[in-house]
């Protein structure tokens, strides 16, 4: 079956996007930072819902301890907005545990054991098995600008510069549609602390199966700080969405790679190593259209 022609309608890149996002997820921590401010806008042509923008935001590490999803300490404004947006997912589970595993999932859309790629940054990586292709390659051949402003980490060869045509939806030619991916380096080790919303450790409710002790309180608080900070980066994120006229006619995903940095969740398959948080939000003229 030609792959092409059966995606030939461009809602079905939305749908696809959803199918892996609630199969899979990615690890994430950036590696290398684009210089935002030296990138000029490109002129801002008249949006096309036929032909959304798609925009994969991705976090390094996260549970579900959002306050919109019912932790009354974290300062979530940015996430609880976008959340309320759009469509939050309750049970959004990674097929597995850590990084590169789940990233791999996430790009190709296929369970990792069914294409080899089920151990943890092997160093005896292989291609992907035929007919297997990223997700990239589909959107680049449908005329989309396809980037990545961080790690790949996927557990098969590939070439970075082939997979995507640069880090910034700004280095596009005018009218032309992007898939962009955005990785934030956190909630991962080590955690960031946050002078502005600072978190009170005698406030926390751990897990049942942590002890209740004064370091571990804190540690937890620590955590939750840091997933303050991935909320920042995600408003500016948003922000300049919206100062480059593209807000609506972008389609914006946010979820965790895999569970939280914590033991007995990160590389365990528990609860907490891969429940995280996923939501997406369509502008309303999207909308309208994806439901015609």
């Amino acid at each position: 079956m030609n792959v092409l022609k059966y995606l030939s309608k461009y809602k079905y890149f939305i749908g696809f996007t959803i199918f892996i996002l609630t199969v899979a997820s990615c690890g994430s921590r950036q590696a290398e930072n684009s210089d935002q401010s030296s990138l000029s806008k490109p002129t801002v042509s008249k949006t096309n819902p036929a032909r959304p923008n798609i925009l994969w935001i991705v976090a390094d590490d996260l549970g579900p301890d959002l306050a919109c999803y019912g932790d009354p300490l974290v300062h979530t404004p940015n996430l609880d907005r976008l959340a309320g947006e759009g469509t939050r997912f309750d049970h959004a589970y990674t097929v597995a545990a850590v990084c590169s595993v789940s990233r791999s999932a996430l790009i190709t859309g296929m369970y990792p054991v069914s294409i080899g790629c089920h151990q943890h940054r092997t160093q005896f990586k292989d291609s992907l098995p035929d007919p297997v292709r990223p997700i990239t390659e589909y959107f680049q051949e449908a005329g989309y600008f396809v980037t990545n402003r961080g790690k790949t980490d996927y557990n098969f060869i590939h070439h970075k510069d082939s997979l995507y045509n640069g880090t910034d939806w700004r280095q596009r030619e005018e009218d032309q549609p992007f898939f962009s991916q955005v990785q934030i380096s956190y909630p991962h080790r080590p955690f960031k602390r946050d002078p502005s919303q600072p978190i009170d450790a005698d406030l926390v409710t751990l897990p049942p199966y942590y002890p209740d002790h004064p370091i571990a309180r804190q540690d937890w608080a620590l955590y939750l700080e840091t997933i303050q900070a991935v909320d920042r980066e995600v408003g500016e994120i948003l922000t300049r969405l919206e100062e480059d006229g593209l807000a609506e006619n972008t389609v914006v995903f946010f979820f965790g790679d895999q569970g939280r940095p914590h033991v007995r969740a990160k590389q365990f398959l528990y609860e907490g190593g891969n429940s995280n948080a996923a939501y997406h939000s369509m502008a309303g003229q999207i909308q309208t259209w994806f439901n015609r």
